[in-house]
């Protein structure tokens, strides 16, 4: 008898055992919801994650109190926006089951289930035999078409995607569990995307859907059961979270309400305070520092570009940083705003004078980041890092006509890298350059040269349209990599 129980020994000792895994109130609330459509929502940090993968493994294994023990096989379809999003879910998931649930090429590596092609994995072994799983982003061809039990989601269905999947439920008597924070997101900043949730669990008439909102508490982040209740997060934590966060998605991330504020600047932290007419204090002494020292941490360079083609939308922003991460210091030092409607030639210009006012050489950048290529308009206003590159080229002396004159641009011009755009990418650069606006001064600081960069700070509210969003674009394509120590 010992010798049979020694591989679960094995496996329990290499992956956490679910039955002595403890949850949090509102984790149990997700997983007794009384609803067949549950929109369970809150603030960040809570491990909703962690419980949509439990809430997986339960569907799975036919262990929810409503799912009917005799019935054998369930098909359970867990889906995300983005595969990267979703990873963190099926991590969880894959520590929180035997992976003799499934065949063994199967394996857990780079954020997703590995060992076959297709996002399609039957159960064969363990309490689950005979079921399915079936993972996809929202706009997967996999998740169009078969009926399901359940459906589980780490962020909210798009319309058109739950009206795609509900069918899928009709007459196994399955349910539906959307599980997220309501922040804003970078393809859609408006709140009407979520409205079609919302009037359904407002709607008395329609009682088999409702909402589980869970506010960030120190309650919200306790596992209860055994003998030492011990919360992953402590109230100093929780404080200071919430004081890293724009008024703007303050509620919303701390789940006290459904939509981000309006009418209210997005960088809350900004004011007068942090614009300087002199380098901060930092800046002069890491430059006074010995060369020896300055090559070993040196303060890095970069320029951040956003193209447009309207008038006045062509942005760019000069940053020193110095350190990483939560030692990461910030001056921007100089602006270039496009004055009217520019081409390719007078930005480069531009830039180049800008980079002569600071006393800066071409050389001396070491990073440069520019938006993707724009269209313009009928007016023309095409706008891309290669034609900037060219107009650059051209303005130093450098003929775009001769073979490989790309080469000899400085280095670090001769590729201007392009920023990775991910759904609600813009909000978390956003956040880390709010979070160094809150520490002051001699954290992050701007020169009073910045005018039109003051304003943007000051007028944007969050808007994916709104003019200000530019000037913001293009500081947050460069600060925030360099504070990161990263290149895209």
């Amino acid at each position: 008898m010992r010798q049979l129980l020694t591989p679960d020994r094995e496996w329990r000792q290499t992956h956490r055992a679910y039955e002595s895994m403890r949850w949090t109130n509102a984790q149990r609330r997700l997983f007794d919801s009384p609803y067949r459509l549950t929109v369970a929502w809150g603030g960040n940090g809570q491990g909703k994650s962690k419980a949509a993968a439990e809430l997986t493994r339960k569907a799975l294994a036919r262990q929810l109190y409503w799912q009917q023990p005799a019935r054998i096989g369930e098909t359970v379809i867990l889906a995300g926006n983005t595969w990267s999003q979703l990873g963190s879910t099926l991590e969880y998931f894959w520590e929180l089951i035997d992976p003799r649930w499934f065949k063994e090429t199967l394996r857990f590596e780079g954020g997703r289930i590995q060992g076959q092609r297709l996002q399609v994995y039957d159960i064969i072994d363990g309490p689950a035999r005979g079921g399915c799983l079936r993972c996809g982003t929202f706009r997967a061809e996999n998740l169009a078409g078969p009926r399901a039990g359940v459906v589980v989601t780490d962020e909210p269905l798009p319309e058109d995607v739950h009206n795609e999947l509900w069918p899928r439920l009709f007459g196994r008597g399955g349910r539906m569990y959307q599980n997220f924070t309501p922040a804003p997101s970078s393809k859609d900043t408006s709140d009407a995307k979520l409205d079609y949730l919302w009037d359904m669990v407002d709607n008395p008439e329609l009682p088999w859907a409702g909402e589980i909102q869970t506010p960030l508490t120190l309650d919200a982040v306790t596992p209860r059961g055994g003998l030492l209740e011990v919360p992953w997060a402590t109230q100093l934590e929780i404080d200071q979270f919430e004081s890293g966060l724009s008024a703007v998605v303050r509620d919303c991330r701390m789940g006290r309400t459904r939509r981000k504020k309006s009418n209210t600047a997005y960088y809350s932290a900004w004011g007068a305070h942090l614009l300087t007419p002199t380098p901060p204090l930092w800046f002069g002494q890491a430059m006074s520092r010995p060369v020896a020292d300055q090559r070993a941490n040196p303060v890095r360079v970069g320029i951040g570009i956003d193209h447009g083609s309207k008038p006045g939308a062509q942005r760019a922003i000069l940053a020193m940083v110095f350190g990483f991460g939560l030692n990461a210091r910030v001056w921007i030092a100089d602006e270039y705003a496009g004055d009217g409607r520019t081409d390719s030639e007078q930005d480069a210009a531009g830039i180049l004078a800008m980079l002569e006012r600071q006393g800066i050489a071409l050389e001396d950048v070491d990073q440069w980041v520019g938006d993707r290529a724009h269209g313009g308009d009928w007016r023309g206003g095409k706008k891309s890092n290669f034609r900037l590159q060219q107009a650059i080229a051209e303005a130093i002396g450098i003929s775009t006509q001769s073979r490989g004159w790309k080469s000899r641009l400085p280095k670090n011009l001769q590729r201007i890298h392009t920023p990775a755009k991910k759904d609600k990418s813009v909000y978390e650069g956003a956040d880390i350059i709010h979070r160094l606006m809150l520490r002051g001064p001699e954290w992050y600081a701007v020169s009073q040269r910045c005018t039109q960069l003051d304003r943007d700070h000051t007028d944007w509210q969050g808007g994916s349209r709104e003019p200000a969003k530019d000037g913001c674009d293009g500081e947050r394509y460069i600060v925030v990599p360099m504070v990161e120590g990263r290149r895209y």
